[in-house]
């Protein structure tokens, strides 16, 4: 079921020995609708169809859990096959973790005939992602799964704090009939409803209390599959789904704030944090080692770098970080996930009296951040602020491809937050501008009197571009091996050789050179044909529906220029036949422009290229038809051959 929510909240530990067999669970009688349907309305070509899923959260303290900080949730659900390509949702893929447990599971493969197939055991297989925050995913394959097969499953998850609660996920990759879940909450504690509800998607809600606290049943009808576009929003923007924050706890004998706001909100992570600070061991007397005598920078960027490449990365846990931690197990262990890492970097900064913020980070691939809800499970990655020669800083020590006060791409531009017990202050994160996220491409080549090109090239990147190719493989080797095969991809009719590859990495660039030089069999002895912009082109429109079609806004990893400059020699006894036609667009969201300079006594020509996306995000109705056009031209440019004849 690929990514399905069924799936989001699907954050459960298999265990091989604690699944139930499929005919102990209490599953629903399959009805003949259910039986007959073999396509959706609105949707015909859907390769399945969630039939339903209900949930039920037993939230902390709820009924016999009274006294319990530990949260329950029940789930079943039904999904049948509709096509072949429909089996691929026969398969679960899941995260889990030493705070979520499975209480129980079991699912079934009920066959068109009316066979039904448990799911064995041995059906699932797990993986540990992290050592130290003990991390797993795991994948389920569901037996027998077949066109017309419907899929039962069942299952109880026991979260132990009732902060680690996410989002119940109405929607799916595919369309959805019906989805339900109950809240169960006890008297003592208040809640926050929060709900997102795009794609005309409406939840209903409904509320009553009982002698055991507060019911709240929300629930949606057909809703729409979750379709994902080229540079659309992010999944979680499109799925509709609610989520009961803990606001407070109260009753005769006490009362507590949680996340009432966000001043409650970084109260509570703030006592965390600031247990995990007082131990702290042997880190100043290091960090006084690590920093030297040099200036307040010198001092931040070498115990920067140390943190960052000294203290192996481990997944954690967003902004959270485990309370029983501490610097100083994080220093003598060498390793700690990206709170802890922050951590250890304030605490070091402390001790050689340079001050620092913590800054919550929400990386934009992960939904757009709704500052109405205060939740610390919107932040990915906590930063660390510092002020040197009268400015902010910002660094992340999570990665160990990022220079110092370089933030990732998905970071850049986005909300965040310095959770500030006395006075939380949102912020914007700064932006790299569009014309340093640069590629820029320079090939020489010429063409020899048999007719063969040969020659060199060299690509430039800088910024963001660069931050994608540093440190993006494991050794040198492996890296030369990578961009050879990424030239050979755009570059099939020429014998790539004599890579080289340089990685700046405070200084965010890449320089490759290379040589190239056109294979004989490609050689046609009177003929020649160049793509003047490769390796950066040709472009494909990405853009393909109308407006009308797409409905969603234009989102780009980031606004960026590329460059390409090709200089081509050709011996006497050859002329040109064919260049491409300049051009020069200007839309507000971007440019193309292509030039063509053209000797034909010196027997020499530099055709030059440059696409720029100026906007990071373009709105569906005041700008998607102007970069439609923009990415058509280029296509459309791009296309066009450069030729040289034999006289």
């Amino acid at each position: 079921m690929k990514r399905t929510a069924i799936l989001a909240t699907l954050i459960l530990t298999l265990l091989a020995s604690r699944g139930a067999a499929a005919e102990s669970a209490d599953f629903p009688p399959i009805t003949d609708e259910e039986r007959a349907l073999t396509s959706l309305p609105g949707e015909p070509n859907a390769p399945a169809v969630v039939l339903f899923k209900k949930g039920e959260f037993l939230m902390a303290g709820y009924g016999r859990f009274i006294g319990s900080l530990a949260s329950h949730l029940r789930v079943q659900g039904r999904v049948k096959i509709l096509t072949e390509a429909g089996k691929s949702n026969g398969e679960i893929v899941i995260d889990h973790s030493r705070d979520v447990r499975l209480r129980s599971f079991s699912g079934r493969t009920v066959l068109p005939d009316g066979r039904i197939v448990a799911v064995p055991a041995d059906a699932r297989f797990e993986r540990r992602t992290s050592q130290a925050s003990k991390t797993f995913v795991t994948t389920v394959a569901f037996p027998a799964v077949q066109v017309g097969a419907i899929l039962d499953f069942e299952y109880e998850i026991v979260f132990s704090s009732p902060f680690v609660l996410k989002p119940w996920v109405f929607s799916e990759e595919m369309p959805v009939r019906h989805s339900e879940v109950v809240f169960k909450t006890a008297h003592d504690w208040r809640m926050r409803i929060w709900t997102r509800a795009p794609l005309g998607v409406k939840i209903e809600q409904q509320k009553q209390e009982s002698s055991a606290g507060y019911d709240l049943r929300a629930w949606a009808e057909n809703l729409p599959s979750i379709q994902v576009v080229p540079f659309g929003p992010a999944y979680e923007d499109l799925a509709s789904q609610i989520l009961l924050l803990p606001a407070s706890f109260g009753n005769a004998y006490v009362s507590v704030k949680y996340m009432e706001d966000w001043y409650t909100t970084s109260q509570l992570l703030g006592r965390i944090y600031d247990g995990v600070r007082k131990r702290d061991g042997g880190v100043a007397a290091r960090a006084r080692g690590i920093a030297g005598t040099g200036s307040p920078r010198q001092k931040a960027e070498a115990l920067y770098r140390f943190v960052r490449d000294q203290i192996q990365g481990e997944t954690g846990y967003g902004v959270w970080v485990d309370p029983d931690s501490s610097l100083d197990k994080v220093l003598s262990g060498r390793r700690g996930d990206p709170t802890q890492k922050a951590l250890l970097l304030q605490g070091m900064l402390k001790a050689v009296d340079i001050n620092s913020r913590l800054v919550w980070a929400a990386d934009r691939g992960r939904g757009t951040l709704d500052t109405t809800l205060p939740t610390p499970d919107w932040f990915d990655t906590p930063l660390v602020l510092v002020d040197l020669d009268g400015k902010h800083t910002f660094l992340d020590p999570s990665s160990t491809a990022l220079g110092f006060g370089q933030l990732r791409a998905g970071h850049e531009g986005t909300k965040a937050l310095l959770p500030d017990a006395g006075k939380p202050l949102g912020i914007i994160l700064p932006e790299t501008p569009f014309e340093q996220n640069l590629r820029r491409a320079e090939v020489d080549l010429a063409l020899d009197g048999k007719g063969r090109l040969s020659g060199t090239g060299t690509l430039r990147l800088t910024g963001l571009h660069a931050a994608e190719r540093i440190r993006w493989q494991d050794d040198e080797a492996k890296t030369l091996q990578a961009w050879k095969d990424w030239l050979g991809e755009r570059y099939k009719e020429f014998q790539i050789t004599d890579v080289k590859a340089a990685e700046e990495l405070e200084e965010r660039k890449v320089t490759v050179t290379w040589s190239m030089a056109q294979r004989e069999d490609e050689v046609l002895g009177d003929e020649a044909t160049v793509v003047p912009s490769a390796p950066l082109g040709p472009v494909r429109q990405p853009f393909t529906q109308t407006a009308d079609e797409r409905k969603m806004d234009v989102i780009f990893e980031y606004p960026d220029r590329d460059e390409v400059e090709l200089r081509l020699r050709w011996p006497a006894e050859w002329r040109v036949e064919q260049v491409p036609q300049p051009v020069a667009v200007n839309q507000p969201c971007g440019a193309l422009s292509t030039s063509v300079v053209r000797n034909d006594q010196d027997h020499t020509l530099v055709y030059r290229r440059r696409l720029d996306v100026t906007q990071r995000t373009i709105g569906i109705k005041d700008g998607y038809e102007a970069v439609r056009d923009l990415f058509g031209m280029t296509e459309k440019n791009d296309g066009q051959k450069l030729t040289l004849l034999r006289r």
